[in-house]
């Protein structure tokens, strides 16, 4: 492994008692070097002018192409290598967030500034070793659905890359959009090879809007080129901070979007451009200010007399005294000298006020965004945004306090009257099988063993897994379980009635509907309980490698009601999309749906573990154990409240309530217990 490194302050090393190294990791493609040598070999150079003659120490980078390296295979060498102190970069998401997995191990601090993934971000919050100097991309999603809201869309559609860097926006674009009142058209994730079909199916449409997410410079000239072909009037397309690395061009005259940028009210623009004759560029702001957060925290390490350089940065940035720009020679030579007279300032950078949230130290919790469009082969700046003005929801990676507008509502004066119950049975589903899926599993064996504390016997739970977990290869623990690293084993007398990837669907379906031995025993006394966890997609739900049509889950559970195989029937699914089999289930008498998502929205996971390497819960299931081991006597109503309120990212929903009870006088322990 080989580097450059950047030249010594000449006249300065009499002075310096000690060498502190950083390494810098990012792609010089398409011309970036320089861009990024400007940011960080200004903030080195501002640092060591302050840091030499105070401290005596000097901070020295080592700089690596991202473009020419194995991600993997650099970063495990630089996080287990003892001279380097901290890591500046990745740029891109997928790369930063193997870089994250690489790190974690051994604690190494890592700036990688702009990356920007939420599921990278929510996996290692409160980890301790990632400082990420951008909000994640689901406040940009939100960014960019108020910008088309600003030039009058009511409807609006997302093209987004299949990456971990799209994966954000696939993930957030309907919940949000709901939030902010837009109807949604329709959405797709592209590749390569079906990029042009799936933009011209969307643009096909007519929306107002169409949102286009582009990972690099090679896509989003393809999706401009496609913009230039179309001349109606609809859609009018905004672009994600992807496209701003583009070269200019006079090709994308017109092309606008949004971006993180630097403060305005920082002066870094003005110095930037004394220095370099001309404006900042995409990620100068924010790898500055990565540099300079890395900088005083080896300055902080170096006081206390340590090497734990991320627990100084947390230091720095938990100062909240009067504010210091540290943009310019004078400003950071005043923080320097404050650190040293254990003074309290707060540091401010380039992209604004380093605050990060006081609990889990991940990411800063406001990021200002521009408005762009391309005018005489130039970028235009329009206007700017923070995210902390009070017309915007607040997203940040650690907070998802989402303001509830859009409840469902149920007031029904009358209350259907059924036969006394006396029994109750459980289908229970995990239809994904795998490592990476290890939370459907998860979840559903603790639904199982709810119900079996419950007092329900097992012959009366149906319980469909791949049983590929306990003794996986990945399992740091065999023969276990578990919904967090120290949580139960709940991997105990877990009887599975048959693997999804050994039957289709059909085959299941005859099983509970036709077997002469009664799996589920025609019986209109008998409460029935249907817990379906995975994935789901536009098309229908997963059945291991198979896709089951909505329409055909609903032919299902109107069939069981023809035929009377229950009294009254809750269907919980944990799936994305999930809401497409709740609305097959209207009509269906004595039957209520919940579903973790609408028809437009995904799920989302829960409780990331770096020493299980994998995600170990979905929200909605969370939720749902959660409330069941709280309380077990509420309302299906304060069931579906507690839901929707504690689910994150969609927006829990409920189906066929008409056709069931009324949801404020019936409860949820009817389907938790045989009595």
């Amino acid at each position: 492994m080989s580097s450059c490194t950047t030249e010594k302050f000449v006249g300065l090393d009499e002075q310096v008692r000690k060498d502190y190294h950083i390494a810098v990791v990012l792609p010089y493609s398409d011309g970036m070097e320089e861009q990024w040598r400007h940011s960080i070999d200004w903030a080195l150079e501002d640092l060591n002018k302050s840091l030499i003659p105070q401290r005596g120490i000097r901070i020295t980078a080592e700089w690596y192409n991202e473009d020419d390296y194995s991600i993997k295979d650099l970063f495990t060498s630089l996080a287990e290598k003892t001279d380097i102190y901290a890591i500046i970069g990745p740029l891109y998401s997928a790369h930063a967030a193997i870089a994250s997995e690489c790190c974690a191990k051994t604690g190494k601090p890592l700036l990688p500034a702009l990356a920007s993934s939420e599921q990278m971000m929510r996996a290692y919050a409160g980890k301790g070793f990632l400082w990420c100097l951008t909000e994640n991309d689901i406040s940009q999603c939100e960014v960019l659905l108020t910008k088309a809201i600003q030039k009058g869309a009511k409807t609006v559609s997302l093209i987004t890359s299949d990456d971990l860097y799209g994966q954000t926006f696939s993930d957030w674009f309907a919940f949000e959009a709901k939030e902010l009142g837009l109807s949604v058209y329709g959405m797709e994730v592209y590749t390569d090879t079906d990029l042009e079909e799936k933009m011209r199916k969307l643009i096909s449409g007519q929306p107002d809007c169409l949102i286009c997410v582009s990972p690099n410079n090679g896509i989003t000239k393809r999706m401009n080129d496609i913009r230039r072909s179309v001349s109606n009037d609809k859609p009018f397309f905004l672009f994600s901070d992807g496209a701003f690395l583009l070269p200019k061009d006079k090709n994308y005259e017109g092309m606008e979007g949004v971006v993180q940028t630097h403060d305005p009210s920082s002066g870094f623009q003005i110095s930037y451009e004394t220095r370099y004759g001309k404006s900042p560029s995409f990620g100068n702001a924010h790898f500055y200010d990565a540099t300079l957060l890395a900088g005083l925290g080896i300055l902080q390490a170096d006081i206390d007399g340590n090497d734990d350089v991320n627990e100084a940065i947390k230091h720095i940035v938990s100062m909240d005294g009067d504010e210091i720009n540290a943009c310019t020679d004078e400003g950071m030579n005043r923080i320097v000298s404050s650190i040293l007279r254990k003074e309290r300032h707060h540091v401010t950078g380039a992209s604004g006020k380093l605050h990060f949230d006081p609990t889990l130290y991940t990411n800063v919790l406001h990021s200002v965004y521009c408005h762009w469009t391309v005018y005489q082969g130039k970028h235009l700046i329009l206007e700017y945004n923070t995210s902390d003005d009070s017309n915007r929801t607040y997203a940040s990676v650690v907070n998802w306090n989402w303001r509830v507008t859009q409840m469902q509502d149920f007031i029904y004066s009358n209350t259907t009257e059924y036969a006394p119950k006396k029994d109750l049975y459980a289908l229970i589903i995990s239809a994904a099988k795998g490592w990476t899926n290890y939370r459907h599993q998860a979840d559903a064996y603790a639904v199982y063993q709810r119900l079996r504390e419950n007092g329900l016997d097992m012959k009366h739970i149906i319980l469909v897994a791949d049983d590929d977990l306990a003794y996986n290869a990945l399992n740091p623990t065999p023969g276990s379980v578990r919904l967090s690293d120290n949580g139960n084993n709940l991997y105990t007398d877990i009887p599975i009635y048959r693997h999804p990837s050994d039957i289709s669907w059909k085959e299941y379906e005859k099983m509970i509907v036709d077997n002469e031995d009664c799996i589920l025993p025609s019986d209109s006394t008998t409460n029935l309980l249907v817990y379906w966890v995975g994935h789901g997609t536009p098309k229908g739900l997963q059945w291991a490698d198979q896709t089951v049509r909505a329409d055909e889950i609903g032919s299902f559970f109107n069939t069981l009601a023809k035929e009377r195989r229950f009294r009254k029937a809750l269907l919980l699914f944990d799936t994305c999309y999930s809401g497409m089999v709740g609305a097959k289930c209207e009509d269906i008498p004595g039957l209520l749906c919940i579903t973790a998502a609408n028809a437009m929205e995904t799920s989302k996971a829960n409780r990331y573990s770096p020493f299980y390497n994998t995600w170990m819960s979905n929200s909605f299931s969370d939720a749902l154990l959660d409330m069941l081991d709280k309380d077990r006597h509420q309302s299906l109503y304060e069931v579906y409240s507690m839901l929707y309120n504690h689910t994150i990212g969609s927006h829990v929903s409920v189906y066929n309530a008409e056709r069931f009870d009324n949801l404020h006088k019936a409860g949820i322990n009817e389907f938790l217990y045989p009595r």
